[in-house]
């Protein structure tokens, strides 16, 4: 072989480690890239999540408050409208009994 040629591929396997490290080198950079991108989305993502379910609660909140009120407003209507009916038949039980003991009286 020809002091050339032996020189050429020496040149071409210096060439050839000098691919792989800056291949390897590019490789680790990329996974740590990949890492730390993916810690910062996992983040990110779980502060979304929080804040949205955060959201979801003060919105139910405000829903159960407002049901609470619709129904507390409903019950004390139904409870006056009880005591009216009860006050009419109390009424007409009175006139009842007054009847009956008036007739007796005479």
């Amino acid at each position: 072989m020809s002091r050339d040629s032996i020189q050429k591929i020496k040149q071409a396997e210096l060439d050839a480690e000098r691919i792989v490290r800056e291949a390897q080198e590019k490789a680790k950079q990329m996974v740590a890239d990949a890492e730390r991108n993916g810690q910062a989305l996992c983040a990110s993502t779980e502060e979304e999540t929080i804040a949205s379910a955060k959201a979801v609660i003060v919105q139910l909140r405000e829903r159960t408050d407002t049901m609470r009120e619709r129904l507390d407003t409903e019950a004390k209507e139904e409870a006056e409208e009880m005591k009216r009916q009860a006050s009419l038949r109390r009424k007409s039980a009175e006139k009842i009994v007054i009847r009956g003991l008036t007739s007796k009286c005479r």
